[in-house]
């Protein structure tokens, strides 16, 4: 897989967590109060998977010649990330 084709989509998987941020921060900032706390809670898991992807787009720039493992990486990344927000929308 080519490391172009890789970093497009890593900065897919930004743009989808930055608008599951933005959905967040709207609740936050519109919602009730249960709404808002819990918005928030989703706010720091929601920068925190932003903040690891944003490395991973450091990473594939720093080291054009691993394709192979940067694409393992970025699909278990995604993976996880996925679960862990099923489990989150889904424990409410």
């Amino acid at each position: 897989m080519s490391m172009p084709f890789i970093r497009q989509e890593v900065a897919s998987f930004l743009q989808e967590v930055d608008e599951k941020i933005a959905d967040a921060e709207k609740k936050h900032e519109k919602g009730a109060l249960t709404q808002k706390v819990n918005a928030a809670g989703e706010l720091a898991f929601l920068r925190h998977q932003k903040e690891m992807l944003e490395e991973r787009l450091k990473e594939i720039d720093a080291h054009p010649e691993q394709a192979e493992t940067l694409m393992q990486w970025l699909k278990e990344d995604w993976f996880n990330l996925k679960l862990r927000i099923d489990t989150w929308v889904g424990g409410k």
